[in-house]
């Protein structure tokens, strides 16, 4: 039992999840917003059940919208 999912916390300079994954949206990465499974807005989801390629794919485009 258990999902294919991380749940870490929101890059420092977004305001909150909403904002983050909103963002993510704009450059076709698609995760959930923490604030859809719990009261805190600080996390976000996103699944790991996907190609090797997309997933790096997919971290390249997080890790450049966490640092600006």
């Amino acid at each position: 039992g258990g999902g294919f999912y991380f749940f870490p916390r929101v890059p420092q300079r977004f305001a909150n999840s909403t904002a983050f994954a909103e963002e993510a949206i704009r450059h076709n990465v698609l995760i959930i917003p923490g604030s859809v499974f719990s009261e805190r807005d600080t996390h976000f989801r996103l699944s790991y059940a996907t190609s090797d390629e997309k997933m790096e794919r997919g971290c390249e485009i997080l890790c450049k919208l966490a640092h600006g």
